[in-house]
């Protein structure tokens, strides 16, 4: 893969976590973890990091006496290096410009792409094209940022704030931005049906005062609490018309 000016973004973003001594390349995600199925054996996961997740899945597995293949792609080459002691297959890529050949389509019983899309220019194509190596019928889970949180809402509305930062959900390396219902659609757009979505925190964040009572009153005002979903889908269908899928429908803000 050729040194373009988004990996030496992202390197200097490793550099950065790694100074603040927030490492999340080598953390496994609970939240994840908790939502793959029993039944899948082979695993991609796109913007794994160092691996820290396939690595416990796998650990998980060996300790329950089941096979599985884990398969982690990246786009920071320190972490591939770190993942390629553990994982079956890593892979230094670019996930637009580049392709994965060594796997036939529909090789895959689960697809991850968590905190991903948020990072590519186009991701409505980019979720198509790698969908093709799972698996009529099996699964992925997909995590965004939650662009209608509370916090950033109150920065904007109040005080004029669209300010990136190191890491949350104006992290500087993020293009695009999605809610509960924009991801939904995204994905129900690629032929996937939702079997779960979860709002992260799980509990939200308006804890127990004036907020928490809100809630409780407007069940509906939960999704500003959120940071981020996670989702677990199924795929029901392959859709391969890349180039013609619009993301919009014909109606316009301004």
């Amino acid at each position: 893969m050729k040194i373009s000016a988004q990996s030496a973004m992202y390197a200097k973003h490793a550099q950065l976590m790694d100074e603040q001594k927030r490492n999340y390349f080598d953390c496994p995600n609970q939240d994840v973890l908790s939502l793959i199925p029993m039944n899948v054996e082979r695993v991609l996961e796109i913007g794994c990091g160092a691996g820290a997740t396939l690595r416990a899945f796998k650990e998980d597995c060996t300790v329950k006496g089941r096979t599985c293949e884990v398969v982690g792609i990246d786009i920071e080459a320190g972490a591939v290096a770190q993942g390629r002691q553990y994982l079956d297959a890593m892979y230094l890529m670019n996930i637009e410009e580049d392709e994965l050949t060594n796997y036939p389509h529909g090789y895959f019983d689960l697809i991850i792409m968590n905190f991903v899309l948020e990072h590519v220019v186009n991701p409505w194509a980019t979720l198509r094209k790698w969908l093709q190596l799972l698996r009529v019928g099996g699964y992925a889970i997909i995590g965004v940022p939650n662009i209608a949180n509370f916090r950033f809402l109150r920065r904007l509305l109040l005080n004029d704030e669209f300010t990136y930062e190191p890491e949350g959900i104006l992290d500087w390396t993020h293009l695009r931005y999605f809610t509960e219902s924009s991801l939904k659609k995204l994905l129900l757009d690629t032929g996937l049906s939702i079997s779960l979505c979860q709002g992260l925190p799980k509990e939200g964040q308006f804890g127990r005062g004036k907020k928490g009572y809100l809630v409780r009153l407007f069940p509906s005002l939960k999704r500003f609490g959120f940071y981020a979903y996670v989702v677990l889908a199924q795929k029901e269908t392959d859709i391969s018309d890349l180039d013609d899928y619009i993301p919009f429908e014909k109606t316009y803000t301004l």
